[in-house]
């Protein structure tokens, strides 16, 4: 846990990154498409989550931090690699090791993911692991703001936020989660060859009530770990919500709505899984069926995540003419 004032925003490291991702293009061209086969997914993303409380003056404004404890990677994880295998059956999405350090060293140079160091470093990933290409997930600062005094004032952190505004003179306590993240497509040279994002808006369309998480005014109290708990899992919610749309802006759709290639890890609140029982004789990996796959997968057997996507992975098997 962290707790300090607030901390003051570089607006020309924050035009410098804009600049870098808007350059870029959004969606893969088909050339690129066919000359893809292996690919792998890397989180940058910290499992460190900015919670602010926002108060009348910069004096009652408080900045501290929670973590999730691995909860952020294996959803990234898990959804990217989802969404890539419905979108791309015929690419083989590989399980790699890297340097998260030395990777998110790179990535957040002023110049981004396109200096030369970068580029280098993503290229020899791909070498030492066959691939064509790398989706990358990045935490994005927000780019909502109009001008630096506003960016200043009440922009959301990059990555991960839970945002508390407890301001007597501006009506009712709101609470507010998102998250702001890029997904950057690097080719095996350390190429950038596309790049989608689900911009955080600063709103309160959709703001929460901080009474249902037992939030006060004292960030001590707000720090226990049963509303630690309770903000993780929106945290993870509004999380999953963002990197479908961050891959739907992408374009990585089989054809069908959006919606319907939308995956999703967490559990609806209150769902409480069925015990296991002892495994059925064998899973049908359907392509077409993979979350229902995956479901029996971690319903019935005592398989890992890891391994009941690469049961439910794999295309299914076809009967021979006779």
């Amino acid at each position: 846990m962290r707790f300090g004032s607030t901390p003051i925003i570089c607006t020309l490291t924050v035009l410098a990154l804009l600049s870098g991702c808007t350059s870029a293009p959004q969606h893969l061209t088909e050339a690129q498409t066919n000359q893809i086969r292996n690919v792998a997914v890397v989180s940058l993303v910290p499992e460190s989550v900015n919670f602010d409380k926002i108060g009348v003056t910069s004096f009652s404004t408080q900045n501290t931090n929670f973590d999730m404890g691995g909860k952020v990677t294996d959803s990234i994880l898990f959804i990217s690699r989802g969404r890539i295998a419905k979108s791309h059956p015929d690419w083989i999405i590989k399980h790699v090791g890297y340097d998260r350090t030395a990777l998110l060293a790179a990535a957040s140079s002023p110049g981004g993911l396109r200096t030369t160091r970068a580029r280098q470093v993503f290229a020899d990933l791909a070498r030492n692991h066959d691939l064509d290409a790398i989706f990358v997930l990045r935490a994005a600062a927000n780019t909502t703001t109009d001008s630096p005094e506003q960016l200043n004032k009440n922009a959301l952190r990059e990555g991960l936020t839970v945002w508390f505004k407890n301001n007597e003179l501006d009506g009712e306590p709101k609470l507010l989660i998102r998250a702001n993240l890029h997904i950057t497509i690097i080719g095996k040279n350390g190429e950038l060859m596309a790049v989608g994002s689900s911009p955080a808006k600063l709103d309160i369309s959709h703001a929460l009530k901080p009474g249902d998480y037992g939030l006060t005014t004292d960030m001590e109290h707000n720090h226990r770990p049963e509303i630690l708990d309770k903000l993780g899992r929106e945290v993870l919610l509004d999380l999953n919500r963002r990197l479908n749309l961050g891959f739907d802006s992408l374009g990585l759709i089989n054809g069908s709505s959006p919606e319907v290639q939308h995956v999703n890890v967490v559990p609806p609140i209150g769902e409480v899984p069925a015990p296991k029982e002892n495994p059925p004789p064998q899973l049908s990996p359907d392509q077409d069926s993979f979350d229902q796959c995956f479901s029996r997968c971690r319903q019935y057997t005592d398989r890992s995540k890891e391994q009941c996507f690469d049961v439910c992975n794999r295309p299914a098997p076809t009967t021979p003419p006779r």
